[in-house]
C-alpha cells in the first residue's frame, strides 16, 4: 500500500535487536568504502592562560602544544578504518606543513592514498583551546583558513575518481562546499555505479539526484526546503517525504541532535530512533562523519537501512563522549551494544 498521509501515529520507535547488530560489525569488516570529499586538517592548539595583556583586555594564550588530525571528509575516513572497513580516498590536500602532516597521518593508518590528488593549500580549522592549570581548556576561538579545491581540473577527478570506484563496496559523499565534490562527475561517474552510495552535503543536497540515501541534519534540511521546522513533527514529515521523491532516495535517514534520528523509506512508516546517550555529551564534532561511515558501511555490508541507522546511532553515542572528532572502534561499538540488552 502507497504511503498516504504525514500522521504522527504512523511512526515507527526502534527496539534494540543488539545480537543481530552486532553480527553486522563482522560483515562490516574489510569493505571497501570510496571516500569522495572535502579534505581539511583539523588544527587544535592548546595553551595556558595566566595573564591579562597589556595592549588589549584579553588573555595572553602561551602555547603548550598542538595536534592535527583528518577533519571533514578526513574524519569519515578515519571512522570506516575504525570501524574495520577499507576506506579510499578521493579528494585533495595541499603540498603545505600540514597537508603533508595530514597525508601521512592516512598513510600512518594504512590508508592508501593513491588518489588523493595534491594543490596548493590545505584547508584548515584551527582551534584554540585554552585554560588555567587546574582547568578544563575550553575553545575560545576557531580560524578557517584555504579551503578552495575549485582550482583543481575535473578531469584529474574523475581520473581518480574512475579508478577508485573499481574497487568500492560503497561511496561516501561528503561535501563540505569546498570545491572537491562536482555533481556533474556525481552524475556521470557516481551514480551508474552499483554501489551504495550515501551523501552527506552541507550546501546542496539537491545537486544529488539519484543517490541511494543521504544524511543530512535537521538544520541542512530546513535549508533544502525553506521551511522551519522546530518541534512541528509534521513538517519534518512532509519535508522528509518531499526531499525523498525529489532526490530519488531509497531511504533518507534525518539526525536531530538530541532528538535523535529519522529514518523515511518510500511506503514505510518513519523509524524514530532516539539518541543513545543524553547526558554524557562532551562535544558533537564529526557525530555526522560518525554516522554516514557507519551507516554507509552497514548498508555495504547488506543491512537494512533500518539497522544500519540503528548502528549508526550507537556509534554516533559514543562519537560525541569525547572532545573533538572522534572515530570509535567496532569492538566498542560492539560493546555498546550488549549495554542495550
Amino acid at each position: 500500500m502507497p504511503w498516504s498521509g504525514f500522521s504522527t501515529a504512523k511512526r515507527a520507535t526502534t527496539v534494540p535487536m543488539t545480537a543481530e547488530l552486532s553480527s553486522w560489525l563482522s560483515a562490516m569488516e574489510g569493505k571497501k568504502i570510496v571516500v569522495w570529499g572535502d579534505f581539511a586538517a583539523d588544527h587544535t592548539v592548546y595553551g595556558d592562560t595566566s595573564r591579562v595583556s597589556r595592549e588589549a583586555p584579553v588573555l595572553i594564550l602561551e602555547k603548550e602544544w598542538d595536534s592535527v588530525s583528518p577533519g571533514c571528509a578526513g574524519n569519515a575516513i578515519m571512522n570506516v578504518a575504525a570501524l574495520g572497513g577499507v576506506p579510499i580516498p578521493v579528494g585533495v590536500v595541499g603540498t603545505d606543513e600540514l597537508g603533508r602532516r595530514l597525508r601521512a597521518q592516512f598513510e600512518e593508518h594504512g590508508i592508501d592514498t593513491t588518489h588523493v590528488l595534491s594543490g596548493e593549500e590545505t584547508a584548515i580549522k584551527m582551534r584554540v583551546l585554552a585554560g588555567g592549570l587546574h582547568t578544563v581548556k575550553q575553545q575560545v576561538i576557531r580560524i578557517d583558513s584555504g579551503g578552495s579545491y575549485s582550482k583543481v581540473a575535473d578531469s584529474a577527478f574523475a581520473k581518480a575518481l574512475k579508478a577508485a570506484l573499481r574497487l568500492a563496496d560503497g561511496i561516501i559523499i561528503s561535501d563540505y562546499g569546498l570545491g572537491t565534490v562536482r555533481p556533474t562527475l556525481f552524475a556521470s561517474l557516481v551514480r551508474e555505479k552499483a554501489a551504495v552510495s550515501v551523501v552527506d552535503s552541507r550546501y546542496d543536497l539537491d545537486a544529488f539526484k539519484g543517490a541511494v540515501s543521504a544524511t543530512p541534519n535537521e538544520p541542512e534540511l530546513e535549508s533544502l526546503c525553506e521551511v522551519s521546522i522546530g518541534d512541528d513533527e509534521e513538517l519534518l514529515e512532509s519535508s522528509a517525504r518531499r526531499t525523498l521523491r525529489r532526490l530519488g532516495l531509497n531511504a533518507l535517514l534525518v539526525t536531530r541532535g538530541k532528538q535523535g534520528m529519522a529514518l523515511f523509506e518510500p511506503r514505510k512508516r518513519r523509524l524514530d530512533i532516539p539518541v543513545s546517550r543524553t547526558q554524557d555529551i562532551v562535544d558533537v564534532t564529526g557525530a555526522g562523519d560518525t554516522v554516514i561511515a557507519t551507516y554507509t558501511l552497514a548498508l555495504a555490508a547488506g543491512t537494512s537501512f533500518a539497522d544500519a541507522a540503528r548502528l549508526a546511532n550507537v556509534a554516533a553515542g559514543l562519537a560525541v563522549l569525547k572532545r573533538g572528532a572522534a572515530a570509535p572502534a567496532a569492538e566498542q561499538v560492539r560493546l555498546a551494544l550488549a549495554g542495550l540488552e
